[in-house]
């Protein structure tokens, strides 16, 4: 009797760990598949990192960039026209006393001079933002006596003395020549070497590059040229556009 109480109770117990493993296997699934479920969700909802900017082409022949609005710096030359309109008749004339026409150098310190009615700053300025300075100078100026309404200022700028580019040469005994032009961001690089007499004849036995400075800093950007392509087969990949500031190179290989 006491055997068969044994045996029942060893079946029951095995029975109980039987069920409990299975009751336990059931949640471990059920846990397992919760976890796979929330992360399959995550994984829909959550948005994908940004993809990394390709960088971008440096401008060249058929692939140029606009030029920015003129900033006018020392040492440009501009022109100014001021004009008064009379308000009765609407008609106009030049500003009494001292008329205000002609070139205007941008002196060091950012100012041009208008004669008797002062100096004006334009530096840093685009061209209709210094019209509008000299505008409202001349209409404070005490002798001037003309309402601002009534002044037609224009100003344009007819060198652009602090937007160059430079062409620098180095002879086979290692002489340096530096050629500078304005920049009016038209040129490419054959325009650049023409520019500079009997240089383009012998480009295509030297290295040609560009080096121009990064407007955030950081090291100069370096463009080197292949100029037997560009002039002799046409392809104008390497043919770059010239920005303001641009140093080109024509040395020795």
């Amino acid at each position: 009797m006491r055997w068969v109480r044994g045996t029942l109770l060893v079946c029951a117990t095995a029975a109980i760990v039987g069920v409990s493993a299975l009751i336990g296997c059931t949640q471990l699934q059920t846990h397992d598949s919760l976890a796979d479920l929330l992360k399959d969700r995550q994984g829909a909802n959550s948005t994908p990192p940004p993809a990394e900017p390709e960088p971008t082409a440096a401008p060249r022949e058929l692939a140029r960039v606009p030029a920015p609005p003129y900033a006018v710096e020392p040492p440009d030359v501009l022109t100014i026209e001021v004009t008064v309109k009379d308000p009765k008749t609407g008609a106009t004339a030049p500003l009494p006393e001292q008329p205000v026409t002609g070139t205007f150098l941008v002196r060091e310190d950012g100012t041009v001079g208008l004669g008797k009615w002062g100096s004006v700053r334009v530096s840093g300025l685009k061209l209709d933002e210094a019209s509008d300075a000299v505008r409202k100078h001349l209409a404070n100026a005490p002798l001037a006596s003309v309402a601002e309404r009534d002044l037609s200022v224009v100003v344009d700028v007819v060198a652009r003395n602090s937007k160059r580019y430079y062409v620098i040469t180095e002879a086979a005994d290692k002489r340096q020549e530096v050629y500078a032009f304005p920049a009016t961001w038209q040129e490419t690089v054959v325009d650049a070497v023409s520019g500079v007499d009997g240089l383009a004849s012998v480009a295509g036995k030297q290295s040609v590059r560009i080096v121009r400075k990064k407007t955030a800093g950081g090291p100069d950007e370096v463009l080197p040229v292949d100029w037997n392509a560009v002039t002799q087969n046409g392809v104008m990949t390497t043919n770059y556009q010239i920005l303001p500031g641009d140093r080109i190179f024509v040395t020795s290989k």
